[in-house]
């Protein structure tokens, strides 16, 4: 980084100014057989497939029903990833069935595969065919109108909240593991290496 000399102007104090590397724009990556090589091995074309990892595909029809933190509902756990603790599951919720006021830690997401429900306070229904996306820090009370079924993943923990506002439970990646395991129903999902 260079600083400049010139004393202040009226404007403000002196700012310092970046140096551009190796003469600006005029970069050349042969000039450093290292990255001339990184940059020839990204130019090669895809010849194949990844030899060291493997899909992963489940048939559902597999997974039992584990009952989920909310009465009337139940999931099927598709997938949960250690490092950022985010969840695939199926989620089915029952006709009558209410979830709880709760705040989402981390962003969840929703395809409604069938079934109807809406959130207190907002006019436009959700059914089937729907996608829904709920930004991390949202706090909402959805209503049930029928039966559903969908597909989500949750970004981060849910906190519910009891009729007082005071935290009555926590959602997260690895109380969804417990309780499908609890429930035999992780077989078909890798060992997890963090716990």
């Amino acid at each position: 980084m260079t600083i400049s000399t010139d004393s202040p102007t009226p404007a403000g104090p002196v700012v310092a100014q970046p140096a551009v590397p190796n003469g600006g724009p005029a970069i050349d990556p042969s000039q450093n057989p290292a990255v001339a090589e990184v940059f020839g091995r990204a130019a090669q074309p895809v010849t194949g497939p990844t030899n060291s990892l493997a899909s992963r595909v489940t048939n559902c029809d597999i997974i039992p029903w584990t009952p989920f933190p909310m009465p009337g509902t139940s999931f099927k756990l598709l997938n949960i990833n250690e490092t950022t603790g985010a969840t695939s599951i199926l989620l089915y919720v029952s006709e009558g069935a209410q979830a709880p006021l709760h705040r989402h830690i981390g962003a969840a997401e929703a395809y409604n595969i069938f079934g109807n429900w809406a959130y207190e306070g907002e006019a436009d229904p959700i059914g089937p065919n729907c996608y829904v996306y709920e930004p991390g820090g949202i706090v909402h009370l959805p209503k049930q109108e029928s039966e559903s079924l969908m597909f989500g993943i949750f970004h981060g923990p849910i906190v519910g909240y009891d009729d007082d506002g005071n935290v009555a439970g926590i959602i997260t990646a690895d109380l969804l593991w417990d309780l499908a395991e609890a429930n035999g129903a992780v077989a078909h999902l890798p060992t997890r290496t963090g716990r």
